[in-house]
């Protein structure tokens, strides 16, 4: 949990998930891997029926991509919607450079994720997801919102081609795998993916296979400063309590009074027992704060098990009625027949995962997105 804490991002080629389509199906996939100081990017359609192929592009309204890079990459700008989206041309990928070009001249991230901070939020919000920016020591409410530059933002456009049809209006897509790998300390389990689109805006945790939903607190005592002991006040002496929480933050009336050498450590946070921002020991002279009458906000989130369809005997997808069960990545409604979902990729910086040891680390998400057989 420290903004100085940098996570590398980046893509492997989608020919990996490629031989994941399910038979029924068209497909096509996106696929992430970290690399040190580039980010690649490939993207491969895939289709049972060679009239119909799913096609995914980016939209590009301010031209990130220019003409000249359009030419080098082989990509396609068409209009949609008052949209400018390129697409990849048919049965080729976006070249491993694209995606780079593209987030280099966005806003946002391109090859390195700072751990955030997410705003309580639970399973039934609809709204946007607040992102700040992971507390510097003695800031213990969230003032100061994300940059762009900290997390990524691709805005995606899906596009169903039919022979003779321009293309195919009304048709779910979904997101079928999910494939999170971390190079060490298990990092993977702090990476989130926030999804907008026109039916709905939800929080998904792409790692988590088995539950259909989770949380993390988002509220704690915490050592910033690195010293072993959680960090307080050193005028007043009292503990700091980041984050957000609900209830009354009180102080004990003395000063814990233990040398460090003979303090034991003090797991506040439920967090892995191994050097960390969440695991420390009170200082000698801080008045601790009292717990007992405070309770860490959560954020709750739905995971891959969740989002992903279930399966019919006749190999279509559906969602289940237990609203846990397949969540449409989008729907191809526009005027133009065009779905839209952007995606936002960051890193939580309260998920126990996010150590120092962490820091430096490069992790893969792969996405595969897929859509009935038409």
């Amino acid at each position: 949990m420290n903004k100085d804490k940098k996570v590398t991002l980046g893509l492997i080629s989608g020919s990996v998930l490629t031989v994941l389509a399910i038979l029924g199906s068209t497909a096509g996939s996106l696929a992430w891997y970290a690399y040190s100081r580039n980010v690649s990017f490939s993207y491969v359609g895939t289709s049972v029926q060679k009239s119909v192929l799913l096609d995914i592009g980016l939209v590009d309204n301010e031209h990130y991509l220019t003409d000249d890079k359009l030419e080098q990459y082989e990509l396609v700008r068409e209009t949609h919607d008052t949209n400018s989206i390129v697409f990849s041309q048919t049965h080729k990928g976006f070249d491993v450079g694209a995606i780079r070009d593209y987030l280099a001249k966005s806003p946002n991230a391109v090859d390195m994720l700072f751990p955030l901070t997410t705003q309580k939020r639970s399973l039934s919000d609809s709204g946007d997801l607040p992102l700040y920016k992971s507390p510097d020591y003695g800031e213990t409410t969230l003032d100061l919102a994300a940059k762009p530059s900290d997390y990524v933002e691709l805005p995606f456009a899906f596009k169903i081609d039919a022979e003779n049809v321009s293309s195919v209006r009304n048709k779910d897509v979904w997101l079928t795998d999910a494939v999170v790998e971390a190079e060490a300390e298990n990092i993977n389990q702090a990476v989130r993916v926030f999804i907008k689109n026109g039916q709905r805006k939800f929080l998904m945790k792409p790692a988590e296979k088995t539950l259909k939903s989770d949380s993390n607190k988002v509220g704690g005592l915490l050592d910033l400063d690195g010293d072993g002991t959680y960090d307080f006040d050193k005028l007043h002496l009292n503990e700091y309590y980041y984050g957000q929480y609900s209830g009354t933050l009180d102080y004990e009336s003395t000063p814990y009074g233990i040398p460090y050498d003979e303090a034991p450590y003090d797991n506040v946070n439920n967090a892995p027992e191994v050097e960390s921002t969440f695991y420390a020991k009170h200082h000698e002279s801080a008045y601790c704060a009292k717990l007992d009458g405070l309770t860490p906000d959560e954020v709750e989130f739905y995971t891959f098990k969740s989002v992903t369809p279930l399966t019919n005997e006749t190999g279509e997808y559906y969602a289940g009625d237990d609203g846990f069960s397949g969540i449409p990545i989008c729907k191809t409604d526009s005027g133009d027949a065009i779905g839209y979902s952007t995606f936002q990729i960051y890193i939580e910086g309260w998920d126990h995962s996010v150590v120092d040891k962490a820091a430096g680390y490069t992790f893969n998400l792969g996405l595969r997105f897929e859509i009935n057989r038409l």
